[in-house]
């Protein structure tokens, strides 16, 4: 009978731990995922911010342009393109050193350190 009581609480308390063992792997999947989603959108917030200010900020470069070479805007509005082809062209070439390596490290950083 007492074998009988030990082997019911035995089962029990693995029930219980592996109970436990669900919620703290729930908590801890609920962490990383509320982790990376405020990652997100506060990098996405900012990044629309920057956008929004190389825009604005273009828009006056090509218009200042335009008006040290002359009337026609057509001039400001392609010197700006321009420089944004040669920027665009230096990033493709160089994107897995610059851009996809440490942004791929950085997410398995956070993922793993919290």
């Amino acid at each position: 009978m007492q074998e009988q009581t030990k082997i019911e609480e035995t089962v029990e308390n693995i029930k219980e731990y592996i109970h436990i063992r669900y919620e703290l792997l729930t908590l801890h999947a609920s962490d990383k995922i509320s982790h990376v989603s405020s990652e997100i959108f506060s990098r996405a917030l900012i990044a629309s911010v920057c956008i929004l200010s190389v825009l604005l900020l273009s828009f006056s470069a090509a218009f200042y342009i335009s008006t040290l070479k002359g009337g026609s805007y057509t001039f400001g509005f392609l010197i700006v393109g321009g420089a944004y082809l040669v920027i665009a062209l230096i990033m493709i070439c160089f994107r897995k050193k610059f851009i996809a390596r440490p942004f791929r490290n950085k997410m398995i950083r956070d993922f793993f350190n919290n």
